[in-house]
């Protein structure tokens, strides 16, 4: 049950602590594993998030290697003409790999669905069209008065992704317009604070970490942390 805040708790950010759990398959590499965020004030639950991480690039061993350190990191990806690649058929295990990425998050139904069919499809753009291959989906996000704004959404979301998106990922949040995902429209506001970008469509959002993305993190916490010194 979620409980009233206390007048300090409303005016200090720094009260709020975040519960990470992260769930993957024991018998099996973590190609689409769970973390699940309880967000807490002074002990009591104010609010959730949910990101589901898809990793797609490496050998089984790289993947192992980075499962043990617990993160997932990708080598540089070289420059290449995708036409002749594709007509070369140089990339069968990519797309073997594709296809297993884009059945596991159609298998979840919902947001994941739909990242499936707009990022993950062979007819979409793709992702061989950004520098990142992992992708981490947020699709379910709640967040309680006075706390749900878009500064707090965005360090919440920035501190998860500090565990869960070590390396090179695609992160993709949903836009105001996708429905069944909670407060998706205060998702997209924290996603666009970190200098998320619309995808093709209406859906999504999406922030490449390949590329630097530091000075939205850093106006995020700074926006937070001022209310502190007032």
């Amino acid at each position: 049950m979620t409980t009233q805040p206390t007048a300090k708790a409303a005016t200090d950010p720094t009260g709020l602590t975040l519960r990470v759990e992260h769930t993957a398959p024991l018998l099996d590499l973590p190609v689409l594993d769970i973390w699940q965020v309880q967000i807490q004030a002074e002990g009591n639950p104010v609010g959730s998030l949910r990101a589901v991480r898809g990793l797609y690039r490496g050998g089984l061993q790289e993947e192992a290697d980075t499962w043990n350190e617990g993160c997932s990191v990708m080598e540089g990806v070289p420059s290449i003409d995708l036409a002749a690649a594709a007509e070369q058929d140089l990339f069968p295990e990519e797309d073997e790999q594709l296809a297993d990425l884009r059945s596991r998050f159609s298998a979840r139904g919902g947001f994941c669905a739909l990242v499936a069919e707009q990022i993950l499809s062979d007819e979409a753009v793709g992702l061989r069209e950004w520098g990142s291959r992992n992708v981490l989906v947020f699709d379910q996000f709640s967040l309680s008065a006075p706390w749900n704004d878009p500064a707090t959404a965005a360090c919440v979301i920035s501190s998860v992704a500090d565990r869960a998106a070590t390396g090179d990922f695609l992160l993709v949040f949903p836009a105001g317009t996708a429905m069944g995902i909670g407060d998706a429209a205060l998702l997209e506001a924290g996603g666009r604070l970190l200098w998320a970008e619309p995808w093709d469509t209406d859906d999504l959002y999406c922030l490449d970490t390949k590329f630097d993305h530091g000075e939205g993190v850093a106006e995020a916490w700074e926006l937070l942390h001022s209310r502190v010194r007032r």
